[in-house]
């Protein structure tokens, strides 16, 4: 059996907490100076595919409530990171009325190399179908955004992964 010291646990509470926290407003900073910036709804979608390396890709309704976001939400970000190459829409082989999404050959080069755990709620994926993927892989292609990794000054703004490309968030 193994037991958990309580001080430990609390430390580690508090600090993915002030992590968590730092993530947010360098989320929202980058928004604020540049509208086509990912949202972290759109990182989570990313991480959630990358750890979920299926050829037929995911259900957009799956990912919807792996996440615990509203479907027309979901929907509107994969259609904004599909416009940036990042996924694709494949139709669901096992129901022709409906679609899937993956990431894209881009995006998949950018996180094959291996760095962190998947997280447990992975849109229903097998273990076995999970795979590890660095936050700091980047790979360059004239015109496509690119995922850059966080940088360690709190005074920079890091530049958005997205190229402006005159469209808005949504």
């Amino acid at each position: 059996m193994h037991t958990t010291n309580p001080t430990v646990a609390v430390q580690l509470q508090e600090t993915l907490g002030q992590v968590f926290g730092l993530f947010s407003k360098m989320i929202a900073r980058r928004q604020a100076l540049d509208p086509q910036a990912m949202s972290r709804t759109d990182y989570a979608l990313l991480g959630t595919l990358a750890h979920c390396p299926t050829e037929a890709g995911i259900r957009i309704s799956k990912l919807a409530e792996s996440l615990g976001h509203d479907l027309s939400t979901i929907s509107r970000r994969v259609s904004h990171l599909e416009t940036h190459g990042l996924l694709e829409r494949l139709p669901d082989p096992s129901d022709g009325r409906a679609s899937t999404v993956r990431l894209s050959g881009t995006a998949s080069r950018r996180s094959s190399t291996s760095a962190a755990p998947a997280p447990a709620s992975s849109a229903g994926c097998s273990p076995t179908g999970r795979r590890r993927t660095s936050s700091t892989s980047t790979v360059s292609s004239p015109g496509s955004p690119q995922i850059l990794p966080p940088t360690r000054s709190r005074r920079r703004t890091p530049p958005s992964p997205l190229q402006t490309s005159g469209r808005t968030a949504s």
